[in-house]
């Protein structure tokens, strides 16, 4: 991810907490899009950035995700300063 400090052409940008949203699908119909929390400690008043995690409210250890189950989620990026960018995302999950 590119964050701060960042050089002429090349974007700051930083993963924020969002809410859930009902999106219209192309198809017809509608999605409940979930959002994403950006996880402290450390607090981040800025947004996250390189190394933030961030979490959805509904997966937690006491109500997994079940096998083959999916979910649709909502990654919203606060831009800082426009130009060329990278992000990228981990999925992690515990055994």
């Amino acid at each position: 991810m590119t964050v701060f400090p960042t050089p002429a052409g090349i974007a700051d940008i930083r993963p924020l907490t969002s809410g859930q949203i009902i999106a219209a699908l192309t198809g017809g119909g509608n999605a409940t899009v979930e959002g994403t929390t950006v996880d402290v400690p450390p607090a981040q008043p800025n947004g996250g950035g390189i190394n933030s995690t961030m979490s959805a409210s509904t997966i937690t250890l006491g109500t997994p995700l079940a096998n083959g189950a999916t979910i649709n989620l909502q990654f919203l990026l606060g831009v800082q300063q426009t130009g060329a960018f990278r992000y990228y995302i981990n999925i992690e999950a515990l055994p």
